[in-house]
């Protein structure tokens, strides 16, 4: 990478671009026409689009809820309804055709978390909506890992699941994209999972994208997901690519990275300062170019040590339209422009991108549409100082009602990611009446399908997992751990990190917990083998694995609606 102009929409924030030899570029891919034609100008340029999405878990259908791209000029923000891959393919091929070079990518989390259409068949319909709107390559993210390596490879090269079949009739055929695992290593052959990078040769230039997982994936994701994989640091691993892609006499180089860090505010502004990208970028090679992020499910156009950083937020909300301007003499990159595009739904839908949608709605809709329960108000995900949510204690109340007469569970316990929307009173899917919950909504809330475990721990253990809580959390995350009725605590905000909770304020249906004494736990499978960073869970024995959190909520819906949204009081804050 030379040094280059870097824009955000029509303003240059700064240059960033390196001279560098070409002998080796020019051996390996000039025709002998070239080699004996004029070299190009310092001025002459091709301008390359890329067109980036991120974090779409799945959302084929329009996601809750409205983003924010602006102000009016009463200084009010403007909301828009965004997302939905129908108006996504509409918007692709519109920003497509100002540029028949462009290229299509995500930072990864295509799949897993996903709503019932697509994760009934195994992700299969969101794989193939990826590939009917043209994306060429994707990093992988924690999700992708989510149902394991093979799956993941099934994922990208097709054949039907060895568990259901071809639940369409058709044979799945696979991704028309490449996934790219630079940092994803398998243990036994010590080769990358799938390629580290890929070159695309545009009008004679190179131009590589390296993809890197999440290095914490293996803390994020059940054990099975990554058995036999192990996961390197990012920055080490594209350096490595790096020198390889120089070898090469490759000059124009854009990383597609599955972490990320928060916005600070709208969708083409920067980000704030200290986020986990900011290490990964500033300990990255000078020569890449781009960083296209991904992880943190945020919106912004941002800069680190003078090179651009994207991401497109969440669930297919917007695109990132970049154009990188390469010098033809130089074969790099001479300027960066990028903007976040709101993915409105005053488009057509596409109509290829519909037919898709409509066979996979068709199979899913008898299971979909049935009706599970009611609710007498919106019950909430979002959380309140303490970090206790509406949705998070009902979720938790389910859970201990499911484990509390066989096996004995005194407190059940939840992690605020595997929560994944809010129930809300008048969302209308189907025919069902306002208040009416569909099975399509429970899921939505818990779509892991994570196996409900309950175990013995001792007061002193409970004290313990009540800290991990705090324990380096990442960016924006919310770490809180939603309690069963009954189970009270307080946690200081000043306190130091391993000391925020006094045991002596736990408390199980108003009795202060004794640290010798042993309680039975419930948590689902990726909390009770120490998912999210909470390793003393591991410790508990006498384990007893039962239904799942989604047949937990469900069950307890049929049986107690309607459901009120709990009252908050469980988790103090001081």
């Amino acid at each position: 990478m030379t040094r280059s102009t870097y824009k955000t929409g029509d303003e240059t924030s700064r240059s960033l671009f390196p001279g560098f030899c070409l002998s080796v570029l020019i051996a390996v891919l000039l025709t002998d026409l070239a080699i004996s034609s004029p070299d190009p100008s310092e001025n002459e340029t091709l301008e390359v689009q890329i067109l980036a999405i991120n974090d779409l878990c799945g959302h084929l259908q329009p996601p809750q809820g409205t983003v924010k791209v602006g102000y009016n000029s009463s200084s009010q923000p403007v909301q828009l309804e965004a997302g939905g891959v129908e108006y996504l393919a509409t918007h692709i091929k519109g920003l497509k055709a100002t540029n028949p070079e462009t290229i299509l990518v995500s930072a990864g989390d295509n799949i897993g978390a996903s709503p019932l259409i697509s994760a009934l068949f195994h992700d299969e319909p969101t794989i193939e909506a990826l590939s009917l709107m043209g994306f060429d390559y994707s990093a992988a993210g924690n999700h992708e890992f989510d149902e394991g390596a093979s799956e993941l490879l099934r994922m990208q090269y097709g054949c039907c699941n060895p568990a259901t079949g071809c639940q369409d009739g058709d044979r799945f055929v696979g991704a028309g994209f490449e996934y790219l695992t630079a940092n994803v290593v398998i243990e036994t052959t010590n080769e990358t999972l799938f390629p580290p990078y890929a070159v695309r040769n545009v009008q004679g230039i190179p131009v590589a994208f390296i993809g890197v997982s999440l290095k914490s994936t293996p803390s994020v994701v059940v054990p099975s997901g990554v058995e036999g994989l192990k996961f390197i640091d990012e920055a080490e691993a594209v350096n490595g690519c790096v020198e390889v892609l120089k070898g090469q006499g490759v000059e124009t180089i854009v990383v597609l990275v599955h972490n990320g860090g928060l916005s600070a505010g709208l969708p083409n502004e920067g980000m704030n300062p200290c986020e986990a990208i900011e290490d990964i970028v500033n300990r990255t090679d000078d020569e890449v170019d781009l960083f296209i992020t991904g992880h943190s499910r945020q919106a912004y156009i941002a800069e680190i040590d003078g090179r651009p950083v994207t991401q497109a937020g969440l669930e297919g909300n917007f695109i990132t339209d970049i154009d990188l301007v390469i010098s033809l003499k130089t074969k790099d990159v001479v300027e960066v422009r990028a903007k976040n595009v709101a993915v409105t739904r005053d488009v057509p839908k596409d109509p290829a991108v519909s037919l898709l949608l409509e066979k996979y709605a068709d199979l899913v809709g008898p299971l979909a549409n049935k009706v599970t329960g009611s609710v007498t108000a919106d019950i909430s995900k979002t959380s309140i100082e303490s970090g206790e949510s509406p949705l998070g204690d009902l979720i938790a109340d389910a859970q201990l009602c499911a484990t509390s007469c066989n096996e004995s569970a005194v407190v059940a316990l939840t992690n605020p990611g595997g929560i994944r929307t809010s129930i809300l009173f008048n969302k209308i899917s189907g025919d069902e009446k306002p208040g009416e919950v569909t099975y399509q909504e429970a899921f939505d809330v818990q779509p892991f399908g994570n196996s409900l475990t309950v175990m013995n721990l001792t007061g002193e253990q409970i004290d313990m997992i009540l800290e991990e809580q705090f324990d380096n959390p990442g960016p924006g995350q919310n770490r809180i751990l939603q309690v069963s009725r009954g189970f009270t605590y307080a946690w200081c905000e000043s306190a130091p990190t391993g000391s925020k909770v006094d045991i002596s304020n736990i408390k199980i249906d108003g009795t202060p917990i004794d640290p010798n004494q042993t309680y039975r736990v419930a948590a689902n499978f990726f909390l009770a083998e120490g998912g999210d960073g909470f390793v003393t869970l591991k410790e508990g024995v006498d384990r007893i694995c039962g239904i799942t959190d989604l047949e937990a909520l469900v069950n307890y819906l049929k049986e107690n609606s309607p459901v009120s949204p709990p009252p908050m009081g469980r988790i103090s804050f001081v």
